[in-house]
């Protein structure tokens, strides 16, 4: 896959770990991310044999007001072609975290994926504000925050921890309007899945968990992340998600 030269940082790049088991794993990575929070999870189901493919969506790992100029459907197709790229395989097993979970659900419906895994995925924003963002960016065009990684973050995962600070109302106002149609698409999924929810998440709702385990109906699971953050790939939830995420594929 390529590598950008304008990339934030080396590690926010796609990649691709080939595997010799006949099986690939597809990991999409969340709003305002990039693959690099995959690349501890990638790096160990690859030890494992398997594929691991991560896309780099459309607007991320860049410059803040990249994602100003991209549309639900620019993520949607991204994902669509990075799991066509593992199509050979055996099974697919989709892997999303946050809105990288909603692409997942919306892909999965399609057809061809093996198993779903989305974790810390919103249908409801503890921000309202998300809500009404078409039309709040007309009053305030972007978000920022700081740099700075949060204190409950796993030194052995820091390297990783690379984000844009920030984003404009109307690719929020994309994001708002993905979570709709993730939550329709969920309803036709009959694959084995997976839902995984932080009760402490400061971002996606935990009644978010519940909603998409019963729209993904009997054949999932939902399971429940005590005490981790929005991005729980990197805080002590990372090793529950790889427990379960194992179990859910094996």
């Amino acid at each position: 896959m390529d590598h950008p030269a304008d990339l934030r940082h080396r590690f926010a790049a796609p990649f691709r770990f080939d595997g010799d088991n006949g099986e690939a794993f597809v990991l999409v990575h969340g709003f305002t991310g990039n693959p690099a929070h995959f690349r501890d999870l990638g790096s160990r189901l690859h030890a494992s044999g398997y594929t691991v493919i991560a896309p780099l969506l459309p607007g991320h790992g860049r410059e803040l007001d990249d994602l100003a100029a991209v549309r639900r459907g620019d993520w949607i197709r991204a994902t669509l072609d990075a799991t066509r790229e593992v199509g050979d395989h055996r099974h697919i097993h989709l892997v999303g975290l946050s809105m990288g979970g909603l692409l997942c659900i919306i892909v999965a419906a399609r057809g061809g994926a093996a198993t779903l895994t989305a974790i810390n995925s919103p249908v409801v924003f503890r921000d309202r504000r998300i809500r009404f963002s078409r039309l709040a960016r007309f009053f305030k065009p972007r978000f920022e925050w700081p740099e700075e990684p949060p204190p409950a973050l796993d030194p052995d995962v820091a390297p990783y921890w690379i984000h844009t600070p920030g984003f404009p109302l109307i690719a929020a106002a994309e994001l708002y309007s993905l979570s709709q149609e993730a939550r329709r698409a969920a309803r036709s999924i009959s694959i084995p899945s997976l839902v995984i929810q932080s009760r402490t998440d400061d971002t996606t709702h935990p009644k978010s968990g519940p909603i998409l385990h019963r729209a993904l109906g009997s054949a999932s699971s939902l399971v429940w992340l005590e005490d981790s953050m929005h991005n729980s790939l990197f805080d002590d939830g990372r090793f529950v998600i790889e427990r379960h995420i194992r179990e859910l594929v094996s």
